[in-house]
């Protein structure tokens, strides 16, 4: 085949198979030609280099993007997960897969894991392998109910699964997550039935943890904030919110704030995360980029997934010098 006078058809075909997905059987009817020659023409154009096939393995860890995160927050062990996925759904499957099989490596039986509320948390779970030997764990959730009624924010049933496949035991709450006073939350923890739910949270093994968005962007019937807009308010408001971990909300400094709506949280506190021998993080998506900086920052994470473009985010800001409200 001359290369000069079939560029075009091979470009063509390429586009056609690759990028609308069309099978060969249809484009060979559509431009009148065998169904062998398009294949020819395919493998005609990955020799001459018009296709380059890259295939990204989400267990393959980026290694020079999650060492300068272990260097610039004293993470333990960090994965970069290589993907060009950008379906956010998608996407978090991908890396909690990843986050689920290094969790099920580190982990030990006769233990106490604790874990939280999501769709970050969930998908962990879902993904988590069953086939390990991992046993005798006690399940711990580290915050009370949620009033959302979607399937990733019903924790004490998320305990349950996770218990199961490892072979452990489920502890399970019986406590909203945000109350309305002080005295109400004062009464939930004084309650017989919480008692081994404290202990639990000041003696933990290992935590599981998402990083929750800032607040403004929670509720996705409202147009999500810009990370240039967020920046802006950053600046202007170094105390403002930028995510949340377990629920408590921190700034970009990692600061958990004291404020009405973390004094009125029944969940883990920052003393117990503290305290928690192994933290895993979690987090993908452009939109958390303060989030994650923000959770880096507070250093109570000693482990940490995310994906490529996450974290190239992330590098981004930081790089440009632009939060100011960290000089």
């Amino acid at each position: 085949m001359e290369i000069g006078t079939d560029l075009q058809k091979l470009i063509q075909v390429a586009k056609m198979y690759y990028q609308k997905e069309m099978t060969q059987e249809k484009i060979a009817k559509q431009l009148s030609i065998s169904r062998s020659a398009v294949s020819m023409m395919l493998s005609e154009a990955k020799n001459y280099g018009i296709v380059q096939i890259q295939i990204k393995d989400p267990y393959v860890n980026n290694e020079v993007l999650a060492d300068e995160l272990c260097k610039r927050f004293g993470l333990r062990k960090c994965i970069v997960v290589p993907t060009s996925v950008t379906q956010e759904r998608l996407l978090l499957k991908i890396v909690a897969s990843r986050a689920a099989k290094f969790a099920s490596e580190i982990m030990f039986s006769h233990s106490s894991i604790g874990i939280a509320w999501g769709s970050t948390c969930y998908e962990f779970i879902q993904e988590f392998p069953q086939n390990t030997d991992l046993c005798d764990i006690n399940v711990v959730p580290l915050i009370g109910g949620s009033p959302l009624v979607s399937t990733e924010f019903q924790l004490n049933e998320s305990v349950r699964m996770y218990a199961e496949k490892l072979r452990g035991y489920p502890l399970f709450i019986y406590a909203p997550g945000i109350v309305d006073s002080l005295q109400d939350k004062k009464r939930f923890l004084e309650s017989i039935y919480m008692k081994t739910i404290t202990e639990r949270w000041q003696n933990l093994d290992f935590a599981i943890v998402g990083v929750g968005q800032p607040p403004e962007n929670y509720d996705d019937s409202y147009k999500r904030l810009s990370n240039d807009c967020l920046l802006e308010q950053i600046n202007k408001y170094p105390e403002k919110v930028v995510g949340d971990l377990c629920a408590r909300r921190f700034n970009i400094k990692g600061e958990i704030l004291n404020c009405d709506y973390n004094n009125k949280l029944i969940g883990i506190d920052e003393k117990g995360m503290k305290s928690a021998k192994n933290v895993l993080g979690i987090a993908t998506g452009n939109n958390k980029t303060f989030s994650i900086i923000g959770a880096l920052n507070s250093k109570l994470l000693h482990y940490f997934v995310t994906d490529e473009n996450t974290a190239k985010y992330v590098f981004e800001y930081l790089d440009s010098n632009t939060i100011k409200a960290l000089s």
